[in-house]
């Protein structure tokens, strides 16, 4: 018999009324209770599978999900990691990839799955997906032995830092355009082993962080210490000025730690003299700059394109084929570490989850 922790954090999943908004914890759980297969908090199936329900005081629509959150649902995992095999994390679908890009950095150096799951229509609807998106992750949690950090939906099992939506409106609402799905569930599940992570060794994984320490459960006291930095992102557009990065740049009161540029095509931006001005004295001042591309599928070249190469002299480093959630998760991941800058800079150019295939 294997147990599974399911947190319910708020979205559509555990939506009513017009317009939607999150239900109270209690009133979600007492619902999941009354599903098929789901009675006393036992999932019918082959093999069965014990279940808790938890959940915060405030659930949350996810439009209103910041990095502080990230680090509390990692801390809601860490503190009953022991008692369970396996998690499934509900969570609205606007931001579920980018708490997904989190977890998978928060949650380093852990050998049990963390599922993301949630739906496109609420559970107590008819015709809605919830169903089987929580039985399948939690059949999944319980069953299976992954070592990382994923999305479930419609019957795709993802990546989490790979994962980004791409359907409002389908309920096959993410997609992984830079690497392949873990699975496709059918009658049976059947995860292709090749492309999960391997369990973690924390006396080889240098390049890690968090895995320096002697074990997965030292994240507690590095999560506890850990100071959330600003970070920003800038969707480059036609017609950027100077002006509009320096705002971007300018936060009040804070000391922005690092800016993530979704630039054109190979990681291209304009390479006036002022725009890059801007970001050399950003780069001075300790801002780490990352470069990727808006574009779905593929990765940053800096060196293909004058444009590009422009970035790379301002200080500006390739983020390869991360996606913009990833990004932004693994920058407000590091730059919260507070390591120096050169350090910062090479851990966002190293695989540290499977999040990005490095280009040499």
């Amino acid at each position: 018999m294997s147990k599974v922790y399911v947190l319910y954090t708020g979205g559509t999943i555990g939506c009513e009324g017009a317009p939607l908004a999150p239900m109270p914890g209690p009133q979600f759980a007492q619902l999941i209770l009354s599903m098929p297969g789901f009675a006393d908090h036992h999932l019918n199936g082959f093999p069965s599978i014990d279940y808790v329900i938890d959940w915060y005081d405030a659930p949350l629509d996810s439009a209103n999900i910041t990095p502080a959150h990230w680090v509390r649902i990692a801390q809601s995992v860490l503190e009953v990691y022991d008692r369970y095999d396996g998690f499934v994390v509900l969570h609205g679908t606007d931001t579920l990839a980018w708490t997904a890009s989190a977890l998978s950095f928060f949650l380093q150096g852990l050998s049990k799955p963390v599922l993301l799951t949630g739906s496109q229509l609420p559970l107590g609807v008819p015709r809605s997906d919830a169903l089987r998106n929580l039985a399948s992750a939690v059949t999944i949690a319980g069953t299976q032995q992954i070592n990382e950090v994923c999305v479930f939906f419609d019957d795709v099992l993802l990546r989490g830092n790979r994962t980004m939506k791409i359907d409002a409106d389908e309920f096959a609402a993410f997609g992984s355009p830079n690497f392949s799905a873990l699975a496709r569930l059918g009658a049976d599940i059947s995860i292709d082993k090749s492309l999960l992570l391997p369990a973690p060794n924390p006396q080889t994984s240098l390049a890690n962080p968090l895995v320096r320490t002697e074990a997965g459960m030292q994240l507690r006291k590095i999560l506890a210490g850990l100071s959330i930095r600003s970070v920003n992102m800038l969707f480059v557009f036609p017609g950027v000025s100077a002006g509009f990065l320096k705002a971007v740049l300018s936060q009040h009161g804070t000391k922005l730690a690092g800016l993530v540029l979704a630039a054109f095509g190979k990681g291209n931006a304009p390479n006036a003299d002022d725009f890059l001005t801007v970001l050399k004295n950003a780069h001075r001042n300790g801002i780490v700059l990352v470069d990727i591309t808006q574009v779905h599928r593929g990765s940053v070249h800096l060196d293909a394109y004058q444009t590009g190469a422009s970035l790379r002299q301002a200080g500006a480093i390739s983020g390869y084929d991360l996606t913009p959630a990833a990004a932004f998760a693994k920058l407000v991941f590091l730059t919260a570490l507070d390591l120096p800058l050169w350090e910062t800079e090479t851990l966002m150019q190293t695989s540290l989850a499977g999040e990005m295939t490095v280009h040499i």
